[in-house]
């Protein structure tokens, strides 16, 4: 996509209208199911919330107008796809679109805020007025309705650990399949002389920033995340969205994406974000929370790995509530295994190394080499949950999706690896799932197959090719 924001908006929006309205409606069936709400609920408060600060540049604190140009993005989307909707398709608004970009936010931090009674929404709850002071005064909410911690596996390495002293960088997305099977979008964006850097990312439709948490930009940033499940959110702040798009599009160091992103902070998915610079060869960990914020320090020779757990102390103990760091039933089991991974590769991290590593099946719980969830490449789909599930019921349809890498030869020239269906290539076959596993039958309808897939070279102006 390429022009004016809200230009590439409208193409994207009238390419992709088909898999943003299947988007739409599969998000609609979960949050009704896992919350009792509808997502009309949640869009009008992202709308109340964000249109008017996005499109007056949150006071003109943005100084770069990217508050204007991210919302005529998104409009742009709305009227592309509109636009080529099908006769009895139903239309797209603006609501519906910053709902859905706001999701992983409103999901993880804003509606915990709201059901504990720590915000109140600004639009209010539908149905019976007193509904929601009832849920806070009986404390009937529980995040495990609609959040599960177990989101994502990643590492950045540099210096001694590689194979060539440059940086590696990989990420594989866990969610459930349910929802996640929507998220296999790679973007090429390159926005107007003066409004900043072209950016390769993987993404969803609908979608201005990655969420699926693996991109690149034209100065050899990497950036790539794994979520931390911290509370708090702050409604008078900027989304999540729209900081890491702006931090994406626009810086070309480690710590002028940190300056950019913690601007207008509103604690909304707080990850472990993990950054590359494919020219100094550098790399760094971020983590910011509604109450903290901590750098790891740079490093021209090391690694940072990345399993739902925070690497600051502080943000664990204190935002987290521990995260399970010593639980090896749970993230921990990912934490430890990282760390006989690293210790193994010393010196030579390189692509193949680094998918390897995302494929890897070692539990340090069982000592075997089974997946589960528990393991780098998450299979909860076939764990029995004998050992507690990790927060899952038995066989629970979530796991890998997928799997990203970088180097620093591939950054530097705008490019990627990355293949769909697990990191591991284990096929997932929908229906044969859902007869060993009927209680999940009302996923059925918003989850597909997953074919085994082949790495394949993603790069700036090219077509995608099998590795």
């Amino acid at each position: 996509m390429e022009g004016q924001p809200y230009d590439r908006g409208w193409h994207h929006g009238y390419l992709l209208a088909a898999e943003i309205r299947d988007a739409l409606k599969s998000i609609g069936a979960l949050l009704w199911q896992d919350t009792g709400l509808p997502f009309a609920w949640f869009a009008a408060n992202a709308r109340a919330m964000w249109l008017d600060r996005m499109a007056n540049d949150d006071g003109g604190r943005l100084k770069d107008g990217s508050g204007r140009a991210a919302l005529d993005e998104l409009r742009g989307i709305v009227d592309g796809a509109n636009a080529s909707r099908e006769a009895d398709a139903a239309e797209i608004s603006i609501d519906d679109i910053l709902g859905w970009n706001g999701y992983p936010e409103m999901i993880c931090q804003w509606l915990p805020a709201v059901m504990s009674g720590a915000l109140k929404p600004i639009v209010p709850m539908p149905g019976d007025p007193g509904r929601l002071a009832e849920i806070v005064a009986n404390g009937r909410f529980s995040t495990q309705h609609h959040f599960h911690p177990h989101h994502c596996s990643a590492f950045v390495a540099t210096g001694g650990w590689t194979a060539d002293g440059e940086i590696v960088a990989a990420h594989t997305t866990w969610q459930r399949f349910a929802n996640g099977d929507f998220y296999n979008l790679v973007t090429h964006l390159v926005p107007p002389s003066g409004e900043g850097l072209p950016i390769l990312m993987q993404s969803v439709p609908g979608y201005i920033a990655s969420s699926m948490d693996f991109g690149l930009n034209g100065a050899g940033l990497v950036v790539t995340s794994t979520s931390i499940g911290a509370s708090g959110f702050d409604p008078a702040g900027l989304p999540y969205f729209l900081r890491a798009r702006r931090a994406g599009q626009r810086a070309a160091t480690i710590e002028q994406w940190v300056d950019l992103f913690r601007q207008g902070n509103n604690g909304g998915y707080a990850n472990t974000w993990l950054l590359a610079e494919a020219s100094t060869k550098r790399i760094a960990a971020y983590e910011l929370t509604k109450a903290h914020e901590e750098l790891q320090p740079p490093l021209t020779s090391g690694h940072y790995c990345s399993c739902n757990i925070p690497l600051s102390v502080p943000i664990r103990v204190l935002d987290t509530g521990g995260s399970g760091y010593d639980n090896i039933l749970g993230s921990g089991a990912r934490r430890v295994r990282f760390d006989q991974l690293m210790a193994a590769h010393e010196g030579r991290l390189d692509d193949a190394a680094a998918r390897g590593i995302l494929a890897d099946h070692r539990d340090v719980y069982t000592c075997n080499d089974l997946p589960s969830g528990r393991t780098i490449c998450g299979h909860f789909d076939v764990d029995p949950g004998n050992y507690g599930g990790g927060g899952h019921a038995p066989y629970y349809p979530w796991g890998s999706l997928d799997g990203k890498v970088t180097t620093g030869s591939l950054a530097k020239s705008l490019a990627l690896q990355g293949r769909w269906g697990r990191a591991c290539g284990t096929p997932f076959e929908a229906s044969g799932f859902f007869e060993r596993s009927p209680q999940y039958g009302w996923m059925k309808s918003w989850t597909r197959d997953r074919s085994t897939q082949p790495y394949c070279l993603f790069k700036a102006d090219a077509v995608p090719a099998s590795l």
